[in-house]
């Protein structure tokens, strides 16, 4: 494991009565405490934290292998629940939360959305058993449970059809046999699995934009252009929203490739929660000369993209900004390429400068060295561009960039290019 990779989760098999995986219960590290008082002060961080472990550093697929993932909901995370797909996570109901009006429909909706519900340390509290038409599985805390409550007697009392029941903390092999005995078909404890550690790489966000995107989007009036704007402004929020739209976890048949698209398909509600998980995750700055190169990069691309038939310029704009992710990011392009899951051209382009929008990078990338040597003019794929388009191309991007990031370098004077 590299010295640079941290613990970002942690994860503990759910087995079925044939002692085979079907899940995994995700846990943030350092693993939480199971009380009330830790849950209302820390839980919505530590399910941001699984989630963003999870779905941006990880990816479910290395962190379940496909199989679902059992994740604690809060009250707030029921009422705003992350964008993931339905049949990759299990929302686990915290045993605090109380059955009332808002938090049944919350459940509700989530229902209609094809998730499955768990009622996490059941032990048939009023508030509890209110919230059982609703659920999918109900979980049993042995420890909990203790020696007052009879198993049987409690899953034959509130069995109904197609409701699961997952006994946890089991310990021991007789535990294990007798929750079998008792009506349970789903397993989680020591004596199968201790809670496994996941490591990998935290990648930071700018905290200022994203602290501007939360109020752009708390503001009823705020369009697509706005929030297509804030977005341009920084690569790494750019490059978070494309890898959630194009994740399998999504599910879209195309691909999409440019912000106005991803921001189109997942509708506003969809970017506020993304955004709010991101404004909860650990945030911190990168240069701010580095992403006004990665703005006017993309700005410079777009326009000299509007003159190629085979380009769109969104698209130019897109990998404009995302040809500085390596610096942005600390991972080779590669690596950021294969997060991304950008289709095969964009990245060849971004890799080997080939094909149409390779053509176009390489020749605003030269522009931007001064490398006039290198600056191919001959290449099919940008016919059409003159280097006086070029030029007029590269000057009305620094213009535009620092129009774009000014409100977010108040310190710095404004320029005009010469």
């Amino acid at each position: 494991m590299p010295e640079t990779e941290l613990p970002l989760l942690a994860r503990q098999p759910i087995l079925d009565h044939n002692l085979q995986i079907v899940g995994y219960e995700l846990l943030c590290r350092p693993l939480p405490r199971d009380d009330q008082d830790w849950q209302e002060e820390n839980g919505d961080l530590a399910t941001s934290e699984v989630v963003i472990g999870a779905y941006q550093e990880l990816g479910f697929e290395k962190v379940t292998g496909g199989l679902p993932a059992f994740i604690n909901f809060t009250q707030n995370w029921l009422f705003n629940p992350p964008m993931v797909s339905a049949n990759i996570l299990v929302a686990e109901i915290l045993e605090y939360i109380h059955a009332d009006e808002e938090t049944i429909q919350a459940i509700e909706k989530l229902r209609r959305l094809k998730y499955q519900i768990a009622l996490d340390d059941f032990i048939a509290e009023p508030h509890q058993v209110e919230l059982l038409p609703y659920v999918d599985i109900v979980k049993i805390d042995l420890i909990r449970l203790g020696e007052d409550i009879n198993l049987v007697q409690l899953i034959q009392q509130y069995q109904r059809p197609g409701l699961t029941w997952l006994a946890e903390k089991v310990e021991t092999p007789e535990q294990f046999e007798a929750c079998r005995d008792a009506g349970c078909t789903l397993f989680q404890g020591y004596f199968f699995a201790k809670p496994t550690p996941l490591y990998g790489k935290r990648i930071p966000d700018n905290k200022m934009t994203v602290l501007q995107l939360l109020t752009t989007l708390s503001n009823p009036e705020a369009s697509i252009h706005d929030v297509t704007r804030l977005l341009q402004s920084e690569p790494q929020l750019s490059f978070r929203l494309l890898q959630l739209i194009n994740s399998a976890a999504i599910g879209l048949v195309a691909e999409v490739t440019s912000i106005p698209q991803a921001i189109t398909l997942a509708g506003m509600n969809r970017i506020k929660t993304w955004a709010n998980v991101l404004a909860l995750g650990k945030l911190s700055d990168k240069p701010g000369v580095l992403r006004e190169q990665a703005v006017i990069r993309g700005f410079t691309a777009q326009y000299l993209a509007e003159n190629l038939p085979a380009t769109d310029k969104h698209t130019a704009f897109t990998l404009g900004l995302f040809s500085v992710l390596d610096a942005f990011m600390d991972l080779p392009m590669k690596e950021v390429c294969e997060r991304l899951k950008l289709p095969e051209e964009l990245s060849q382009a971004l890799l080997n400068h080939t094909g149409h929008y390779g053509a176009l990078l390489r020749l605003v990338i030269s522009n931007e060295l001064a490398d006039w040597q290198n600056q191919v003019w001959s290449s099919q794929f940008i016919t059409g561009i003159t280097p006086d388009m070029l030029a007029r191309a590269s000057q009305q991007a620094i213009i535009d960039s620092r129009e774009l990031l000014g409100p977010l370098n108040p310190g710095r004077l404004k320029q005009t290019p010469g």
